[in-house]
């Protein structure tokens, strides 16, 4: 979207809205990224995938994942999984490769659990402008101000 959009949607003037998006680039709160669809590109199977990790290779684990171009995202989390991560293939042929030799010669991970994307609803889209239960509606206009 353009600056000159962004502030006539919030009723700030262009000059400020560019001094607060640089602001939120060069600290960091906010990147600006391409978000492809996956389908449209090829891939014909995408997978969200926990993997149970022991303890000690949890960032060994993360590190090795993160340098596969088809993985999208790797979190630590807590729950069920040490690991999750989101990857798309070309078919279920490369999936069914990865998992079985690529992840499974990884050293440290014992166990995995493929979830298959049969469809997204939402991929990619911002954060933190829904309304909340119980708390205030989080909009644009409430971060960025005339000063």
């Amino acid at each position: 979207m353009a600056t000159s959009e962004m502030a006539r949607r919030i009723g700030v003037s262009e000059p400020t809205v560019r001094r607060k998006l640089s602001h939120l680039l060069e600290s960091g709160t906010v990147h600006i990224r391409a978000v492809s669809n996956p389908v449209a590109l090829g891939f014909e199977a995408s997978a969200i995938i926990g993997v149970d990790v022991m303890r000690d290779h949890i960032n060994h684990v993360a590190e090795v994942l993160k340098q596969f171009s088809f993985v999208e995202s790797v979190a630590v989390t807590t729950g069920p999984y040490d690991l999750m991560f989101q990857a798309c293939f070309k078919n279920l042929r490369e999936l069914y490769d990865f998992i079985l030799v690529e992840l499974a010669s990884v050293e440290g991970i014992e166990d995995s659990h493929s979830f298959m994307i049969l469809k997204h609803e939402k991929y990619g889209g911002p954060v933190g402008v829904a309304k909340r239960s119980g708390g205030p509606n989080i909009e644009p206009a409430d971060n960025v101000g005339d000063d």
